[in-house]
């Protein structure tokens, strides 16, 4: 069989096609291992394994269904079954069950690769501290320029090669291994342990330090540099400790498939390897390279049609231009301030659609039909005006007053930022819009409903990962056992990361979050930190898993701001210092668990991954509080940073958002929140419940079809089988409810369904319909193209901020209908918070009396 599959045009399967730099003989030595026993073994398994996967292939587990049933079965000659039964039972034991992970990784390994050089460290480095220094120096801007991860990954290349060609063989050998400043050519592996490095320029919710020391916000003149470096290492640090502890549940496990990290990785290998030339798959001839580099050359000339000459087609809001002033029109279809229900709203993929490749279609799907049901329930409490919402936008993120405007929180502050009594008393509670009241219940929903679903659903993996953590740790095990795939064998040759190396990083973070909050004025006690750790690990948890399996998380954010609220209403400083590093814990556990994935994928020394990016949070942390000092003596020369009127536009959108939550749920107060929206608290208990009883019902299905069998004669049962529950078998069997109830999250902030609309067709175009129909043109070509998507948009992007921001056509507008249409009428009035469904009533205000305020402090 090994001959059979060996030729230079060897397929990985019928419909498949090898990634860029294969060798087909070594790929045919690699999955032809098994016999025909081991190999229905293994399909067994595999279809047992993933009952309750939702991004398996269903039509592979079909074939297996059929395979594990003899050829007779099948319908086929006997050495004809044999072939395609370790075949198939090869490529999913030896390589992974999943397409879109063939199609960008290799099933065998070159051990002797370099991976961790000097000149690897250098350019990572060197890009860590460029995007750190641009990212956090301009961020503050509006419009704000930085530097994209794939550009970054773009130019590794290049200096990359110019290391190898300039760089003296100059080493040494300790226990016969050479360690030299050029091991050789350029490598993928370097190129990834490079761009894992560069990308390490993330800080956490690190804007917090801005309202902390700015005098229009805190004015804490005491959170200097020294503070900064303790907070940082502290944001970076917690959360990196927890990624490594729970490795064993989102790394190693096959169904932890992270699809987010597959563009990079396919990216990575068109930029480092070549392709066969003579392959024609479908009629395209051209080199995975040659396709990445088109499409980044179209979508760079491409971004400043929708983006610049004519911005009607970037949020296309052609229903409301049929009457501009019709408030009901622009509620509904609306692109800026509506809901967005609109067939065609853009044809900017940028805007809509770049993420198309980053998850599987059955998960996009469900959060887009779940974030339409959404709307409508939005839609249906605005007009029928509950809570006070059809006196506001329906889709702001802004708090209100009860006339009708943005919330002045200086109104209600005295000088140590606390609300004073009587200035509430006389100007009133914060008001939400619905949209953003919808979205803060459902949060808490979904905190619930995530954490008992998936606590009860993977109980299994959850047990076996913490058990094996401890028993593998008690007895000196590898940290790999109980994991037999292809990918988890291979990576057993190198050395593992000890369980006590990550217990010392998170007990590192921990101690340093505690000298921060008490060695400093912060107001936050220490054992607040065990509340960060506490809720941290059990939301990360379900975050982690749901995230590996679908690209969508759980945004910490609102949790950290109420449960401050809770334990210290009117104190908003310390609300401020836990949501920094509560948002951080989340946030950076799953950045480096993707960093340990890509490792995972592309046999990375796990050791090397472990270090470089330690060594890069260090740089990264280091670099960003120095750029933050530069920028406060800058920026805020006339003292004017993060002000509307700051001559060099650093007006901080972010940071003022920040300041504004802080004091509505710090200042204010949770339970002053609670009070005013009584619902709220019982969004918590609803979501347990909800998880709860989907569990149960899943759990009560098989038993239900049992009793209906029972009470049925067998022509009936059949008609019931085919025309019901087959159907519906599958529909279910495709969907996720934790992965389904994040889309419902995706409004406020005017963010609507415009913004997912042509995302949605083209997910259908590339994740189902090319998949199933081209696979292997889909392996080869589909994830380039959304790489040339994001890296032609970053490039036109930073050259329009750079050209009509700060260069020649700084005054440079583009005046014409294309431009104007768009925004003329009740739509973008939505949008700046000037317009909303009814009027202010004949008493002046709406919403509470004034003798019925929240005060409970």
């Amino acid at each position: 069989m090994n001959e059979k599959d060996s030729g230079d045009d060897v397929k990985v399967a019928a419909s498949e096609t090898l990634p860029a730099g294969t060798d087909p003989h070594r790929v045919a030595t690699a999955i032809f291992t098994l016999n025909e026993e081991e190999s229905i073994k293994i399909l067994k398994a595999l279809i047992d394994g993933h009952e309750n996967d939702y991004t398996i292939d269903h039509n592979l587990i079909r074939r297996c269904e059929e395979l594990v049933e003899g050829n007779t079965a099948c319908g086929m000659e006997y050495s004809e079954w044999a072939y395609v039964t370790c075949k198939t039972a090869g490529l999913v034991h030896n390589w992974s069950p999943y397409a879109e992970v063939r199609a960008v990784t290799l099933p065998y390994d070159d051990p002797d690769e370099p991976c961790e050089s000097v000149r690897a460290y250098v350019v990572g480095f060197f890009w860590v501290c460029c995007a750190s220094a641009v990212n956090t120096f301009f961020s503050p801007r509006q419009p704000g320029i930085s530097i994209p991860g794939q550009v970054i990954q773009l130019l590794l290349v290049p200096m990359g090669r110019f290391l190898a060609l300039v760089l003296p063989d100059w080493g040494f050998t300790l226990r016969g291994k050479r360690y030299t400043l050029n091991p050789g050519p350029w490598s993928a592996k370097e190129q990834l342990f490079a761009t894992i490095i560069s990308q390490a320029d993330s800080i956490g919710n690190f804007t917090g330090l801005l309202v902390m020391r700015l005098p229009i916000f805190f004015n804490q003149r005491w959170a200097g540099f020294g503070f900064a470096i303790i907070l940082a290492l502290a944001n970076q640090i917690f959360g990196l400790g927890m990624a490594g502890i729970l490795r064993r549940l989102t790394v190693y496990p096959q169904e932890a498939v992270w699809p987010s990290v597959l563009p990079t990785l396919a990216l990575n290998r068109a930029l480092i390897n070549d392709d066969n030339k003579r392959e024609v798959i479908n009629g395209w001839r051209i080199t995975r390279f040659m396709c990445f580099v088109i499409a980044s050359v179209f979508f760079l000339v491409y971004y400043w049609i929708p983006d610049e000459f004519f911005q009607a087609l970037r949020l296309f809001n052609w229903m409301t231009w049929i009457s501009p002033q019709n408030k009901n029109l622009a509620i509904v279809t609306g692109s800026y301030g509506g809901m967005g229900f609109n067939p065609w709203s853009s044809f900017d993929p940028n805007t809509s659609g770049s993420g198309a490749m980053n998850a599987p279609f059955f998960a996009q799907l469900q959060q887009y039909i779940m974030r339409a049901i959404a709307g409508i329930i939005i839609l249906i409490m605005y007009y029928k005006n509950a809570f006070w919402a059809a006196f506001m936008p329906i889709n702001s993120n802004s708090a209100f007053n009860n006339q009708m405007k943005s919330y002045n929180v200086s109104t209600v502050l005295n000088s140590d930022n606390q609300v004073d009594l009587d200035r509430y008393k006389a100007y009133g509670p914060p008001y939400y819009a619905v949209a953003n009241l919808f979205v803060t219940g459902g949060n808490f929903v979904y905190y619930t409903f995530s954490i008992v679903y998936v606590f009860i659903k993977y109980w299994g993996p959850l047990k076996k990962a913490f058990v094996g953590m401890i028993v593998n740790t008690i007895k000196g095990q590898s940290i790999y056992t109980g994991f037999s795939d292809g990918h988890a064998r291979m990576m057993r040759r190198y050395k593992e990361v000890p369980e006590w190396w990550y217990s010392i990083v998170f007990l590192f973070g921990f101690a340093i979050s505690v000298i921060g909050v008490t060695a400093w004025p912060t107001q936050t006690p220490w054992w607040s930190i065990l509340v960060v750790a506490g809720v941290g690990a059990l939301l990360t948890i379900p975050w982690v898993i749901i995230e590996s399996i679908a690209s969508t998380g759980i945004s910490l954010n609102v949790i950290w701001q109420v449960l401050p609220g809770v334990i210290w209403p009117g104190r908003p400083l310390p609300q401020l210092v836990i949501l920094m590093l509560g948002g951080a814990f989340e946030q950076l556990a799953g950045g480096f668990t993707q960093d340990l994935k890509y490792a995972h994928y592309s046999k990375l020394p796990p050791r090397a991954v472990f270090r470089g990016h330690i060594a890069s949070c260090v740089v990264n942390c280091f670099m960003y509080c120095a750029i933050l000092e530069v920028m406060l003596v800058y920026f805020n020369q006339d003292s004017t940073l993060c002000q509307w009127d700051n001559k060099e536009h650093m007006v901080c959108n972010y940071a003022n958002q920040v300041f504004a939550n802080v004091i509505f749920f710090g200042a204010f107060g949770t339970n002053n929140m609670f009070k005013l929206y009584p619902v709220l608290p019982y969004c918590f208990l609803i979501g347990a419940l909800l998880g709860l009883a989907w569990v149960l019902a899943e759990k009560a299905v098989p038993h239900t079809r049992r009793y209906l069998q029972s009470g049925m004669n067998e022509k009936q049962f059949s008609s019931f089988e085919q025309y019901f529950w087959k159907p519906a078998a599958s529909v279910f069997s495709c969907l996720n409810p934790a992965v389904a109830l994040s889309g419902a999250l995706n409004w406020t902030g005017n963010t609507n369904l415009s913004y997912a609309t042509l995302g949605i067709y083209l997910a259908w175009l590339f994740q189902f319909y090319l998949k199933r129909r081209y696979t292997a043109w889909w392996s080869k070509y589909a994830y380039l193209i959304f790489a040339g998507l994001n890296v032609g948009v970053a490039i036109s992007g930073l050259i329009v901020t750079l050209v009509f921001s700060f260069g020649a056509g700084k005054k440079t507008s583009f005046k014409w209908w294309g431009n104007d249409v768009a925004l003329a009428g009740v739509d973008y009035q939505l949008y700046n918070n000037n317009a909303s469904l009814l009027p202010l009533p004949a008493s002046g205000y709406f919403g509470l009396p004034p003798d019925q305020y929240p005060t409970d402090w």
